[in-house]
């Protein structure tokens, strides 16, 4: 599962660069009308009027021509020269494109590895913690009210946790509840399923 999430987090980088170079490429090919209209189909529902909104991606193209599609570049040189554009690793219309129209960004390197650590051990301790009682029980069904007990009393913890760092807990002792028991419901379902489906197998 580690090695899917990291695959999964590699092919997302992997798209949104070649999505960048075609829309790079479009960009340089296309017609200032054209490109107008699509800034202004980004900008307009926000409430930029259409004059304004030819501002922006005049400015904009005129980065990427100057560039030569490579934003990146350019940006490395306005930071050499001490003006702005220091934090931005992309400039230009094809960068504005993916980030606004698209709502596409280029995933960190370090985003691949944190995705398949946090995916793996998801699921490594989810499948770990219902076994723990079979480890020290040798009755299988007393096991399971154990394995049961204890899967639930995980799971309300960790939804008042989730609870917490989403902000769903904002509305004070209610949202932590409603995290707890929701997440256990869910689980306690999905468990049910499984567990459902394995008898039905067996007769």
């Amino acid at each position: 599962m580690g090695i899917g999430g990291f695959l999964a987090s590699q092919a997302e980088r992997d798209h949104y660069r070649y999505l960048r170079k075609a829309t790079a490429a479009r960009v340089l090919r296309s017609c200032d009308g054209e490109m107008e209209r699509e800034v202004y189909a980004v900008l307009g529902p926000v409430g930029v009027d259409e004059r304004l909104s030819r501002q922006v991606a005049r400015c904009l193209r005129e980065v990427e021509v100057d560039s030569g599609g490579d934003g990146a570049a350019l940006a490395g040189m306005s930071g050499e020269e001490g003006g702005g554009l220091r934090w931005a690793k992309d400039v230009g219309l094809s960068a504005f494109l993916l980030k606004f129209g698209e709502c596409l960004e280029e995933v960190p390197a370090r985003r691949m590895y944190i995705s398949a650590f946090t995916i793996g051990m998801g699921y490594l301790l989810g499948g770990l913690i219902p076994l723990l009682p079979y480890f020290f029980e040798p009755v299988a069904h007393i096991a399971l009210i154990y394995s049961c007990l204890l899967t639930g009393a995980i799971l309300l913890i960790f939804g008042a946790i989730k609870a917490r760092i989403t902000g769903a807990a904002g509305r004070g002792v209610g949202g932590y509840v409603w995290g707890a028991v929701s997440t256990l419901l869910v689980g306690g379902a999905a468990a049910a399923a499984a567990y459902g489906l394995v008898k039905v197998m067996e007769t």
